[in-house]
């Protein structure tokens, strides 16, 4: 590839990427703060719209890898071996939780006997109401979920990094109009 910036979709998606893991977050992380006293009916829809969005990741991150196959992404910016082990690890990591983190949302909630919708169109069922099952996966959630904060903040500062401290082109070229 002979393109020294991202796509223009593999861009769009990584924000778009961003977007959601921020919705998502943001709704489970309010729906902490609602009593359930007094608040339920609220708790419950931030809940739904948290899987929605969830599920939206999934699909993102999916599309986001066939863009990935099909495009390609630009030749690394030459840096040290261990910045660019540690980027690889980092990029690796996310991936892994774009489809993780969904993919557990789903299996918790439907081994704790709910259904899953987007949006309000119900996914098939993929295990059965189990509640032993529904607590080791919860907390595979919860570790994947806090998993995003520290790995986004790992990414963020390495963007950073690359842009204030070694003032290349790292962070600019996955911005909109960055010239290839």
């Amino acid at each position: 590839m002979s393109r020294s910036s991202y796509h223009p979709l593999s861009i769009v998606l990584h924000w778009l990427m961003f977007l959601l893991f921020a919705a998502a977050l943001l709704f489970i992380e309010l729906r902490g703060t609602i009593p359930r006293e007094t608040g339920q009916a609220l708790r419950d829809q931030l809940r739904n719209w948290h899987i929605s969005v969830g599920i939206l990741v999934l699909l993102a991150a999916v599309i986001r890898l066939g863009v990935r196959w099909r495009v390609g992404v630009p030749a690394a910016i030459v840096s040290s071996p261990l910045q660019d082990k540690a980027a690889a690890l980092v990029h690796l990591a996310l991936y892994l939780v774009m489809f993780l983190l969904p993919v557990t949302g789903i299996v918790f909630s439907q081994a704790g006997g709910r259904d899953v919708a987007l949006f309000g169109w119900t996914l098939p069922v993929l295990v059965g109401h189990d509640p032993s099952l529904r607590g080791a996966v919860k907390a595979v959630h919860e570790l994947l979920g806090n998993a995003v904060y520290f790995l986004v903040g790992l990414h963020v500062v390495g963007a950073l990094w690359h842009h204030l401290v070694v003032k290349d082109d790292t962070l600019r070229r996955m911005l909109p109009h960055h010239k290839s």
